[in-house]
């Protein structure tokens, strides 16, 4: 079990977070390898002369695959297939330093030096690629194994004289294998700390962001009904007005008020009013266009805002009628059981007034004179 294991629900971020530093590694490891293997190159000269050219060819070829795995890091299908390419990489750099023990001849200091070479390489897998450990353990020790058996097999490493030596650089050789697990293991909970913890803090951060933007909304509609308040409703009026005084348009605003509400809060109970002041707030949305403003702006006080068009009179109080109208239907509720209507003031710009202030006011009045005619009344500016 791993310390720190990933959720299910987040080891596919995990792993795409993973591939881009695959492909960082990757590309840095492979310019860094091609280099030092070429300067690597220099030391031939004196520990290996007498395979120099076959040595070079080796050291050539090396570069050659670093090169096209370089390369190869730029096409989406290398996702896909990192731990093959990977593991090829360490066992083509592995076996090639291999190669050039198995070619070395018995007076070459290459036969005993250029294990180093294989300890450099094991290093780079362990801190450079993101196998699975048991994937690079097993890169790992494949070279180990590769190289006991070369220098048992071909360089005769088992006499007396030599069996020391070989002891030596095996130790070395595992020691650096040993090192490397222990390190990779430490590496990957670092890595899974890391990312759980980006992953707390974006979690937090969404939340906080979640919450401003809901206290936002709600500090501009009413927690009761959904619709917009006053102080949604203002700086929108007075766009409109701009709007309207801009393209020659007209504006009409609607003042509602309930007829009768007071009764039902005082003989039903408030839960109830809360009730009939949700349906009556989805009946005025369903009354208007989707793009007119409807406004909840007291108790049981509501504005709509429409765009008219030049036949002022008889777009308004088709709408206002219909309001009227669907404010009257029977509220299917048998704890309610008394029937609402509502009274309408029109004000309209730029007839009544020029600014939102002005043109709230003045619906405010016309809504007064429409009470004082009676129970679901309409009365515009000049009624």
């Amino acid at each position: 079990m791993h310390a720190n294991p990933i959720p299910g629900h987040l080891r596919a971020a995990f792993e795409e977070n993973l591939a881009e530093e695959r492909v960082r590694s990757m590309r840095e490891s492979c310019v860094l390898a091609a280099v030092l293997y070429a300067l690597f190159g220099i030391l031939d000269i004196w520990a290996i002369p007498s395979e120099l050219q076959a040595v070079w060819l080796i050291r050539a070829i090396v570069v050659l695959m670093l090169a096209g795995l370089y390369w190869s890091t730029h096409f989406q299908f290398w996702r896909k297939r990192y731990v093959p390419l990977a593991v090829g990489m360490y066992l083509g750099m592995g076996l090639g330093i291999e190669a050039m023990v198995y070619l070395a001849g018995p007076d070459d200091l290459a036969k005993h030096l250029y294990y180093t070479g294989l300890i450099l390489v094991v290093m780079a897998l362990y801190a450079w690629s993101f196998m699975r450990i048991w994937q690079n353990a097993a890169t790992g020790f494949t070279l180990v194994a590769l190289y006991v058996l070369i220098a048992l097999r071909v360089q005769d490493m088992a006499t007396p004289q030599e069996w020391p030596v070989l002891l030596t650089n095996c130790f070395f050789f595992v020691s650096a294998n040993v090192i490397g697990i222990y390190a990779n293991a430490m590496r990957g909970r670092y890595l899974r700390e890391s990312f759980l913890l980006r992953q707390a803090l974006i979690t937090d951060l969404q939340r906080t962001q979640a919450e401003k933007r809901e206290s936002e909304f709600w500090s501009e509609h009413d927690s009761l009904t959904g619709l917009p308040n006053r102080k949604y409703l203002m700086p929108r009026l007075a766009g409109a007005i701009a709007k309207s005084a801009g393209d020659g348009t007209r504006l009409a605003l609607l003042f509602i008020d309930l007829d009768g509400f007071k009764a039902i809060n005082d003989h039903l109970g408030h839960a109830t009013g809360d009730a009939v002041l949700q349906v009556v707030g989805k009946r005025l949305a369903s009354c208007v266009r989707e793009h007119d403003l409807i406004a909840r702006i007291g108790g049981d006080e509501f504005v709509v805002v429409l765009t008219i068009d030049a036949s002022l009179d008889e777009a308004v109080l088709r709408v206002a009628n219909s309001i009227i109208a669907a404010i009257e239907s029977p509220i299917r509720d048998p704890d309610i059981g008394r029937k609402l209507s509502g009274s309408i003031g029109i004000a309209v710009f730029p007839d009544d007034g020029a600014s939102a202030d002005a043109l709230l006011t003045a619906a405010d009045r016309q809504l007064y004179e429409a009470k004082r005619q009676g129970q679901g009344s309409v009365c515009l500016a000049q009624c």
